[in-house]
């Protein structure tokens, strides 16, 4: 069951239209200024990356900037500083939120 998308030669608006199958009758008249001037157009559709792809896209340069960046970055900027400083749950202040040592 897909939906298609018109747009209309007079008023340019772009409407989208549920038509039970491709043989189904398109609409014949605008919703916005009822011209009978509708064009069937490609959808916009999205595609989606995979984690791999991503990587493999990566400026070649991107490790070394991000050590560059985090070598002039203060101290207690690095994630692993955090992670370092962190108390278990069971020994926290309240339940549910870890505290750190300093």
């Amino acid at each position: 069951m897909p939906i298609y998308e018109y747009r209309c030669q007079d008023c340019d608006n772009t409407d989208s239209f549920f038509l039970r199958s491709y043989g189904s009758p398109a609409p014949s008249n605008c919703r916005h200024c009822g011209s009978e001037g509708l064009n069937r157009i490609i959808s916009a559709f999205t595609y989606v990356k995979s984690e791999a792809t991503k990587r493999a896209e990566l400026d070649p340069k991107y490790h070394k900037m991000v050590d560059q960046a985090l070598a002039k970055a203060p101290r207690d900027s690095d994630p692993d500083y955090h992670m370092r400083n962190m108390v278990p749950f069971s020994k926290a202040k309240s339940a549910g939120e870890p505290y750190f040592k300093e």
